[in-house]
């Protein structure tokens, strides 16, 4: 199977922070890159809209008693999200710590 075989992640109208009615198509399967300048969204995009809604479809598979521990994520901003899947979500933070010392001695 070829990379097109998988579709693409369809977002309409993404109006998440400081985007203004983004609508792209994401192939799947493929490595994709965003890049811009500071402020153009890339997070607002990446962070607030697929991953959100990923994460979001994940948390509805579990049994309403998981559910209620988990945290909850309201459907992000946008006029269609269609075809996302599963996702590992690798934030921005540190994991934490001082990185000064990376041994103790």
């Amino acid at each position: 199977m070829t990379p097109a075989d998988y579709g693409s992640i369809i977002i309409r109208g993404a109006h998440e922070n400081n985007l203004k009615s983004v609508s792209l198509d994401i192939p799947k399967r493929q490595i994709t890159v965003f890049t811009g300048v500071s402020g153009s969204g890339k997070s607002s995009l990446v962070f607030g809209t697929i991953a959100a809604e990923s994460q979001r479809l994940i948390n509805e598979t579990y049994p309403s008693f998981v559910q209620q521990f988990m945290p909850r994520y309201g459907q992000p901003d946008a006029d269609q999200l269609e075809n996302i899947s599963a996702a590992i979500i690798v934030d921005q933070q540190r994991l934490g710590g001082n990185c000064a010392r990376p041994w103790p001695r």
